[in-house]
């Protein structure tokens, strides 16, 4: 599920991060090369992965979260969800339908019209979607995050997921990142979000190096949990509040 597959995939990640230390330390498997590879590259393709994989991540764990209410005994509705929830997601939808860009490219008018059609049948059933309103414009920054959780209910969500990742953070046993201080949340994620955004939009080299990615990876696994937490916190807590029994979440 959401957390479970974001943690193989940062494994990726990992890998990459190996590869270049690996260069670095000039493993005899590289000794066959006559010139030390640039690591660089490596490095930049492990931010730029990190970001697109936690990008996946969070669009992944919010539709997750909304398919929830409907699995709930008995079913949610759009209509039993709070006021401003119900807003968020028909405008988002409608919105995220009509609109004559997606992904950068215009849409056909017939293709507007189809899309807005469907969102607002949806609205009539009570149907509990966000559709193509699940979407981050390739930037998975703070307010981004805190954007798309607010469409299940959740209120403050940075607030929330400070307090569950404080309580829950575990220092990285490795010695090399033992010690490295972690910072403000938000503005980690910020500064990941514009290293990704330096290397993908004017291929500069980054000034990261392999243990500060690696430290990233280790921070983002733990921002990953503590959304994923509020989330489910926040959907089983409405669920109870209406007399209903919560869905199962699998990580």
């Amino acid at each position: 599920m959401p957390t479970q597959k974001f943690g193989t995939q940062l494994d990726d990640v990992e890998d990459l991060l190996d590869l270049a230390e690996s260069i670095t330390l000039r493993h005899p498997a590289f000794s066959y090369l006559p010139n030390r590879p640039n690591t660089s590259p490596l490095l930049a393709g492990a931010v730029v992965l990190l970001c697109a994989r936690f990008e996946e991540f969070i669009k992944d764990v919010v539709t997750y979260a909304l398919e929830r209410h409907g699995e709930a005994a008995p079913e949610f509705l759009l209509w039993d969800l709070p006021e401003r929830v119900q807003v968020l997601l028909i405008t988002k939808n409608l919105n995220a339908a009509l609109q004559a860009k997606r992904f950068g490219k215009l849409r056909e008018p017939n293709e507007r019209i189809s899309d807005g059609k469907a969102a607002a049948e949806g609205i009539v059933a009570g149907k509990i979607s966000a559709g193509h309103a699940i979407e981050t414009g390739g930037n998975p920054g703070p307010d981004t995050v805190a954007d798309l959780m607010k469409l299940t209910g959740v209120e403050k969500p940075w607030l929330q997921i400070s307090r569950h990742f404080e309580a829950h953070y575990i220092e990285p046993r490795s010695v090399e990142l033992s010690g490295m201080a972690l910072g403000d949340l938000q503005e980690r994620l910020g500064e990941l979000v514009g290293l990704r955004n330096i290397v993908a939009h004017s291929g500069a080299r980054i000034p990261s190096s392999p243990t500060e990615i690696r430290f990233n990876v280790h921070f983002a696994r733990h921002l990953a949990d503590a959304i994923y937490q509020v989330l489910k916190d926040q959907v089983e807590s409405h669920a109870r509040a209406s007399g209903r029994v919560p869905a199962k979440w699998s990580k």
